[in-house]
Protein backbone atom coordinates (compact mmCIF):
# COMPACT_ATOMS: atom_id res chain seq x y z
CA UNK A 1 0.00 0.00 0.00
CA UNK A 2 1.33 3.31 -0.98
CA UNK A 3 1.69 6.09 1.88
CA UNK A 4 0.74 9.08 0.22
CA UNK A 5 2.14 11.88 2.08
CA UNK A 6 1.53 15.68 2.17
CA UNK A 7 2.60 17.05 5.29
CA UNK A 8 5.49 18.58 5.50
CA UNK A 9 6.04 18.66 8.96
CA UNK A 10 5.94 14.83 8.93
CA UNK A 11 7.98 14.75 6.13
CA UNK A 12 11.01 16.44 7.98
CA UNK A 13 10.28 14.44 11.25
CA UNK A 14 12.70 11.53 12.27
CA UNK A 15 11.81 8.59 9.53
CA UNK A 16 12.27 5.68 12.19
CA UNK A 17 11.50 6.06 15.82
CA UNK A 18 14.16 4.44 18.20
CA UNK A 19 10.75 2.37 19.67
CA UNK A 20 10.33 1.14 15.91
CA UNK A 21 13.56 -0.33 15.35
CA UNK A 22 13.72 -1.67 18.83
CA UNK A 23 10.40 -3.67 18.89
CA UNK A 24 11.39 -4.77 15.26
CA UNK A 25 14.99 -6.10 16.22
CA UNK A 26 12.78 -7.93 19.14
CA UNK A 27 10.86 -10.12 16.43
CA UNK A 28 13.92 -10.17 14.36
CA UNK A 29 15.96 -11.69 17.12
CA UNK A 30 13.20 -13.79 18.20
CA UNK A 31 12.71 -15.79 14.90
CA UNK A 32 16.32 -15.59 14.77
CA UNK A 33 16.78 -17.73 17.78
CA UNK A 34 14.18 -20.09 17.64
CA UNK A 35 15.48 -20.68 14.09
CA UNK A 36 18.56 -22.53 15.31
CA UNK A 37 17.19 -23.58 18.18
CA UNK A 38 16.69 -27.72 18.28
CA UNK A 39 13.67 -29.09 16.31
CA UNK A 40 12.82 -30.39 19.97
CA UNK A 41 12.89 -26.78 21.07
CA UNK A 42 11.48 -25.44 18.38
CA UNK A 43 8.31 -27.57 18.35
CA UNK A 44 8.15 -26.55 22.27
CA UNK A 45 8.43 -22.94 21.83
CA UNK A 46 5.66 -22.81 19.05
CA UNK A 47 3.18 -25.48 21.57
CA UNK A 48 4.27 -22.79 24.38
CA UNK A 49 3.57 -19.69 22.34
CA UNK A 50 1.70 -20.15 19.20
CA UNK A 51 -2.36 -19.53 19.15
CA UNK A 52 -3.85 -22.47 19.18
CA UNK A 53 -7.72 -22.37 19.75
CA UNK A 54 -7.90 -25.55 21.12
CA UNK A 55 -6.17 -24.93 24.22
CA UNK A 56 -8.71 -22.06 25.22
CA UNK A 57 -10.84 -24.54 25.69
CA UNK A 58 -11.64 -26.01 29.10
CA UNK A 59 -13.03 -29.20 27.72
CA UNK A 60 -9.63 -29.93 25.46
CA UNK A 61 -7.04 -32.15 26.50
CA UNK A 62 -4.77 -29.69 25.03
CA UNK A 63 -6.48 -26.59 27.94
CA UNK A 64 -3.37 -25.12 29.29
CA UNK A 65 -2.72 -26.01 33.03
CA UNK A 66 -3.10 -22.78 34.48
CA UNK A 67 -4.78 -19.65 33.41
CA UNK A 68 -1.68 -17.42 33.37
CA UNK A 69 -0.12 -20.10 30.65
CA UNK A 70 -2.48 -18.86 28.18
CA UNK A 71 -0.77 -15.32 28.18
CA UNK A 72 2.11 -16.87 26.73
CA UNK A 73 0.17 -17.28 23.69
CA UNK A 74 -1.74 -14.20 23.33
CA UNK A 75 0.95 -12.12 23.28
CA UNK A 76 3.64 -14.51 22.04
CA UNK A 77 2.37 -15.44 19.22
CA UNK A 78 4.05 -11.54 17.70
CA UNK A 79 7.59 -13.15 18.15
CA UNK A 80 6.92 -16.27 16.18
CA UNK A 81 6.99 -16.98 12.17
CA UNK A 82 6.79 -19.50 9.69
CA UNK A 83 10.06 -18.45 7.49
CA UNK A 84 11.60 -15.70 5.67
CA UNK A 85 9.21 -14.70 3.70
CA UNK A 86 6.89 -14.46 6.61
CA UNK A 87 8.46 -12.24 8.56
CA UNK A 88 10.24 -10.36 5.81
CA UNK A 89 6.87 -8.97 4.65
CA UNK A 90 5.00 -8.73 7.85
CA UNK A 91 8.36 -6.04 8.96
CA UNK A 92 8.10 -4.46 5.56
CA UNK A 93 4.68 -3.67 5.27
CA UNK A 94 5.71 -2.39 9.35
CA UNK A 95 7.57 -0.05 8.17
CA UNK A 96 5.49 1.59 6.02
CA UNK A 97 2.89 3.05 8.57
CA UNK A 98 5.09 1.93 11.86
CA UNK A 99 7.00 5.18 12.00
CA UNK A 100 4.08 8.14 11.80
CA UNK A 101 2.14 6.17 14.04
CA UNK A 102 4.91 5.78 16.68
CA UNK A 103 6.14 9.21 16.16
CA UNK A 104 2.19 10.46 16.17
CA UNK A 105 1.86 8.38 19.55
CA UNK A 106 5.09 8.24 21.07
CA UNK A 107 7.28 5.23 22.63
CA UNK A 108 5.32 3.71 25.38
CA UNK A 109 1.55 4.45 23.33
CA UNK A 110 2.72 3.06 20.64
CA UNK A 111 3.80 -0.53 22.07
CA UNK A 112 0.67 -0.31 23.98
CA UNK A 113 -1.53 -0.05 20.76
CA UNK A 114 0.88 -2.50 19.14
CA UNK A 115 -0.19 -5.66 21.49
CA UNK A 116 -3.66 -4.28 22.49
CA UNK A 117 -3.96 -4.85 18.72
CA UNK A 118 -2.12 -8.28 19.21
CA UNK A 119 -4.59 -9.19 21.56
CA UNK A 120 -7.60 -8.44 19.86
CA UNK A 121 -6.23 -10.38 16.64
CA UNK A 122 -5.32 -13.30 19.03
CA UNK A 123 -9.14 -12.90 20.58
CA UNK A 124 -10.62 -13.15 17.25
CA UNK A 125 -8.77 -15.63 15.88
CA UNK A 126 -9.63 -18.09 19.04
CA UNK A 127 -13.08 -17.02 19.05
CA UNK A 128 -13.75 -17.73 15.57
CA UNK A 129 -12.15 -20.77 15.28
CA UNK A 130 -13.20 -22.44 18.57
CA UNK A 131 -12.16 -26.09 19.42
CA UNK A 132 -9.69 -25.95 16.41
CA UNK A 133 -5.72 -27.28 16.81
CA UNK A 134 -4.60 -25.24 13.76
CA UNK A 135 -1.74 -22.89 15.02
CA UNK A 136 -1.76 -19.24 14.24
CA UNK A 137 2.10 -17.38 14.76
CA UNK A 138 3.34 -14.12 13.28
CA UNK A 139 2.57 -10.00 13.90
CA UNK A 140 0.37 -9.83 10.88
CA UNK A 141 -2.77 -9.11 13.54
CA UNK A 142 -1.00 -6.11 15.61
CA UNK A 143 0.67 -4.60 12.65
CA UNK A 144 -3.11 -4.37 11.15
CA UNK A 145 -4.11 -3.02 14.35
CA UNK A 146 -1.40 -0.03 13.45
CA UNK A 147 -2.60 0.18 10.36
CA UNK A 148 -6.22 1.06 12.00
CA UNK A 149 -4.67 3.59 14.18
CA UNK A 150 -2.96 5.29 10.53
CA UNK A 151 -6.07 5.54 8.71
CA UNK A 152 -7.90 7.87 11.86
CA UNK A 153 -4.85 9.55 12.14
CA UNK A 154 -4.69 10.87 9.04
CA UNK A 155 -6.84 14.20 9.30
CA UNK A 156 -6.79 16.33 12.37
CA UNK A 157 -9.41 14.15 13.81
CA UNK A 158 -10.70 10.51 13.67
CA UNK A 159 -14.42 11.96 12.82
CA UNK A 160 -12.96 13.57 9.95
CA UNK A 161 -10.82 10.78 8.79
CA UNK A 162 -14.14 8.77 8.53
CA UNK A 163 -15.66 11.11 6.64
CA UNK A 164 -13.45 11.47 4.15
CA UNK A 165 -14.01 9.34 1.17
CA UNK A 166 -10.50 8.95 0.23
CA UNK A 167 -9.90 7.38 3.66
CA UNK A 168 -12.92 5.79 4.04
CA UNK A 169 -11.46 3.78 0.63
CA UNK A 170 -8.40 3.21 1.45
CA UNK A 171 -10.03 1.33 4.63
CA UNK A 172 -11.99 -0.34 2.35
CA UNK A 173 -8.91 -1.45 0.28
CA UNK A 174 -7.02 -2.92 3.21
CA UNK A 175 -10.31 -4.75 4.87
CA UNK A 176 -10.91 -6.25 1.47
CA UNK A 177 -7.06 -7.10 0.44
CA UNK A 178 -5.99 -8.58 4.25
CA UNK A 179 -9.89 -9.76 4.89
CA UNK A 180 -11.64 -10.76 2.16
CA UNK A 181 -8.98 -12.11 -0.48
CA UNK A 182 -6.76 -13.49 2.70
CA UNK A 183 -9.99 -15.56 4.18
CA UNK A 184 -10.82 -16.77 0.44
CA UNK A 185 -6.61 -17.55 0.25
CA UNK A 186 -7.07 -20.06 3.79
CA UNK A 187 -10.20 -21.15 2.87
CA UNK A 188 -9.32 -22.48 -0.27
CA UNK A 189 -5.97 -24.09 0.86
CA UNK A 190 -3.73 -21.44 -1.24
CA UNK A 191 -1.66 -20.33 2.18
CA UNK A 192 -2.45 -20.56 5.41
CA UNK A 193 -3.45 -16.77 6.55
CA UNK A 194 -5.32 -16.07 9.50
CA UNK A 195 -7.56 -13.51 8.23
CA UNK A 196 -9.73 -13.25 11.63
CA UNK A 197 -6.42 -11.98 13.53
CA UNK A 198 -5.99 -9.36 10.40
CA UNK A 199 -9.62 -8.04 11.45
CA UNK A 200 -9.61 -8.69 14.95
CA UNK A 201 -5.94 -6.67 15.13
CA UNK A 202 -7.39 -4.13 13.01
CA UNK A 203 -10.21 -2.83 15.06
CA UNK A 204 -8.29 -2.90 18.68
CA UNK A 205 -6.08 -0.60 16.70
CA UNK A 206 -8.27 1.61 15.62
CA UNK A 207 -10.31 1.30 18.87
CA UNK A 208 -7.16 1.91 21.01
CA UNK A 209 -5.72 4.66 19.28
CA UNK A 210 -9.03 6.43 20.02
CA UNK A 211 -7.81 6.22 23.46
CA UNK A 212 -4.49 6.55 23.08
CA UNK A 213 -3.76 9.38 20.08
CA UNK A 214 -3.37 12.86 20.28
CA UNK A 215 -6.58 15.01 20.80
CA UNK A 216 -5.53 17.48 18.19
CA UNK A 217 -3.63 15.19 15.63
CA UNK A 218 -2.44 16.40 12.01
CA UNK A 219 -2.81 13.89 9.50
CA UNK A 220 0.33 13.34 6.79
CA UNK A 221 -2.72 13.53 4.12
CA UNK A 222 -3.31 16.95 4.62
Amino acid sequence: MEQPVSDTGYQERRRFPPVLLALMAAIVGAFLLVSFASVDQQNAIFYALALIPARFDATSAYHFAAWYDALGPLFGHVFLHAGLLHIGMNMLVLLQVGPWVADRLGPSRFLTLFFLSALGGALAYILINAHSEMPAVGASGAICGVFGAYFLSVRRSWREALADPAVRNAIGTFLFINVFLAGIASATGFLPIAWEAHLGGFVAGGAAYLALGPRVPRGPWG
